[in-house]
């Protein structure tokens, strides 16, 4: 009697199988489709049309990047690839590498889906993630019907926006001296700057992005003159140029064991200071002056050298990004 009344639920099960089933692929077609312009609780969302990224990483000498007192690199950036790229800037006064690590899963676009759609299990196909709707570009009225300009400026491409070009931009601070705040040994700093090119480069990444152009500019000089000149007396400086030296050598040396194109901004200031110099005789500052504000940060002329030298880089490592 028991086994009798037993098949009575084989039926039942195989029912309850197939609407359950049924539910999996029904839901399966319909987070398929777009979505509606109404969220899963009555909130509209959007989805802006999107350029590709040029992705600024940096301290404070990115952080003033759009400042338009100081003529920052980002400005003259952002107007270089109007209608390209969105320039986007993440500086952080005051930040060097270890603490740049903390905030980087921020800063970065997550790009691996894989990993989450493997820990679904193996049904994990029938529950996509959602998928937000693009919505068409309207017809502008008067046009003869031509959606968005194409040819040399492709404004908003039919996919979403990816991270054409990273520029790692830290060093200032982690070269200060031994005891002041900010500062870090030289091999953490080396070894910063390769975690953060592997978050784009290792294929275990949330951040991988093979595609992704990567830069790295090796923190400015210091002006020693000028720090001498606005420290209090007594008081020790922060920094000196001979240490930040060798952060800048470091910084190449982890672009060149990556096969990372790099941009010697140490290097650019200190020639052109000297050239600086050498037309003012009478000048007291060693020509720094001329591209520092206090003996760290960038003025006008240093930012707009730095702007240069990028544009240079791409030029030579990467044409098809110019306009």
């Amino acid at each position: 009697m028991r086994a009798l009344s037993s098949r009575r639920w084989v039926p039942l099960l195989l029912l309850l199988a197939v609407v359950l089933f049924a539910f999996a692929v029904g839901y399966r077609i319909v987070g398929a489709a777009p979505a509606t312009a109404l969220g899963t609780a009555g909130a509209l969302t959007y989805h802006y049309p999107k350029y590709d990224v040029l992705l600024a990483f940096g301290d404070s000498l990115t952080q003033f990047g759009f400042n338009p007192a100081r003529g920052g690199y980002l400005i003259h950036l952002a107007h270089h690839f109007e209608r390209r790229m969105d320039v986007v800037g993440r500086g952080f006064a005051g930040y060097n590498t270890a603490d740049a690590r903390r905030v980087v899963d921020l800063v970065l676009p997550r790009t691996q889906q894989s990993a989450s759609s493997a820990n679904r299990g193996p049904l994990g196909w029938l529950f996509p993630a959602s998928r937000p709707h693009r919505p068409t570009a309207p017809v502008t009225a008067g046009t003869s019907g031509k959606l968005w300009p194409q040819g040399r400026h492709n404004t908003f491409p039919s996919q979403d926006g990816k991270l054409q070009l990273c520029i790692l931009f830290f060093g200032a601070n982690d070269a200060r001296l031994e005891g002041e705040g900010g500062h870090l040994p030289l091999e953490q700093y080396g070894d910063n700057l390769r975690y953060f090119v592997s978050l784009l480069r290792d294929p275990d990444s949330a951040h991988y992005s093979p595609d992704t152009r990567v830069l790295i500019i090796t923190p400015p000089p210091i002006g020693d003159k000028m720090i001498e000149r606005i420290t209090a007396q007594g008081a020790q400086p922060q920094a000196r140029n001979s240490v930040t030296g060798t952060y800048a050598d470091m910084a190449i040396s982890v672009a060149r064991e990556h096969g990372i194109p790099h941009v010697d901004l140490y290097s650019a200031i200190n020639d052109a200071a000297k050239t600086a110099a050498a037309q003012d005789p009478h000048g007291k500052l060693e020509g720094y002056d001329q591209f520092l504000v206090e003996g760290i940060h960038l003025r006008e002329k240093g930012y707009k050298l730095l702007y240069d030298l990028i544009i240079q880089a791409i030029a030579a490592n990467w044409p098809e990004l110019a306009p």
